[in-house]
């Protein structure tokens, strides 16, 4: 594995932090635009969750169990347990019948430290539908269901439910099943590894999907990134940096766990992924940015986004202690 320095972190004028990784952009020919190894097998983690989803919406669960575009939107994001996610998910429970212990991942607190603390004072205990990735469980749980399984056993690698994910993962990435690796995420379900690149590619083709071959899969695609575009809240939260990627409805944006972002820019018609080798999330914003301005795009939208994720670190007392520099070239 190869990879090449993407960021340094000063603190004043003294270099103190170095993050390598690798950056891959391809278009419907092929890659087009590169940093580091784009044959690395790497984990999507979170970056996953747009394709998870892709089953339920294939099959129209959201409409047999009458659910909203915010709440099917849900599906594909790592949320903040906000109060509006929150009473999304507590709709989807009552809508659908599935129950709240019935998820595999342990009670928790939300990842909004302002939201935890409310709950901390208000004295209400951690919940399942709290965790993160809860929008995604709810939609794999609904699938086990629709196919026959235990609801509880919609984690399980070799369940039904799981194997039609890893399909879809291979149709969007062509890589065949046998060579998809296949982890444990932190939540409790299969996450997927495939070459670098092929993550980009997938990523293209949810913005372009009409490089799918499959009808019934592209379709569901296209509802999908149209119900994304409509409630990005559900991708993210409030001004995290996916829900404003995900307000341009030219753009597509999500966040994995351990260094792991991906894009999808329709306008010019290509996939995006970086990976910060050493797991750090806190250069996303900063990578986000140098590359749509690499790539040449909408000065406008780059510049508004650069305001509002500026290339600074702050400490714990709100104060200005050092910048990030974005320091590789697309090759």
């Amino acid at each position: 594995m190869k990879s090449e320095v993407l960021f340094n972190e000063y603190r004043e004028d003294v270099l103190e932090n170095i993050h390598e990784g690798m950056v891959c952009v391809v278009n419907k020919d092929g890659i087009v635009a590169s940093v580091g190894d784009t044959q690395w097998t790497c984990f999507y983690r979170s970056c996953s969750k747009q394709i998870q989803v892709l089953p339920v919406i294939m099959r129209e669960l959201d409409m047999k169990y009458g659910l909203t575009p915010q709440e099917t939107a849900i599906f594909s994001g790592s949320h903040c347990a906000d109060p509006e996610h929150v009473a999304v998910l507590e709709s989807i429970l009552a809508k659908t019948g599935l129950r709240e212990d019935q998820m595999i991942m342990l009670p928790t607190y939300t990842v909004r430290d302002c939201e935890k603390d409310r709950l901390l004072r208000e004295g209400k205990p951690p919940r399942k539908i709290y965790h993160n990735c809860s929008g995604k469980h709810l939609a794999m749980m609904l699938l086990a269901r629709e196919l026959g399984e235990p609801v509880e056993q919609y984690w399980v690698r070799e369940s039904k439910t799981q194997q039609e994910i890893l399909h879809v993962i291979s149709q969007l990435t062509d890589v065949p099943v046998p060579e998809i690796k296949i982890g444990v995420d932190g939540c409790g379900v299969p996450v997927y590894a495939v070459p670098f690149h092929t993550i980009a590619k997938s990523y293209l083709r949810m913005m372009c999907p009409e490089l799918i071959t499959d009808e019934t899969l592209r379709q569901a695609v296209e509802r999908n990134m149209d119900m994304i575009h409509a409630y990005p809240n559900m991708i993210s939260g409030k001004d995290n940096l996916s829900t404003v990627i995900c307000s341009n409805p030219d753009l597509c944006g999500k966040d994995g766990a351990m260094g792991v972002y991906t894009m999808g820019i329709k306008s010019m018609g290509l996939g995006v992924v970086f990976k910060i080798i050493n797991g750090s999330q806190a250069p996303f914003s900063s990578g986000v940015i140098h590359i749509l301005r690499e790539l040449g795009y909408d000065p406008t939208f780059v510049e508004n986004l650069a305001t509002r994720f500026p290339d600074i670190i702050i400490n714990d007392n709100k104060e200005r202690a050092g910048h990030r520099e974005a320091v590789f070239s697309l090759k």
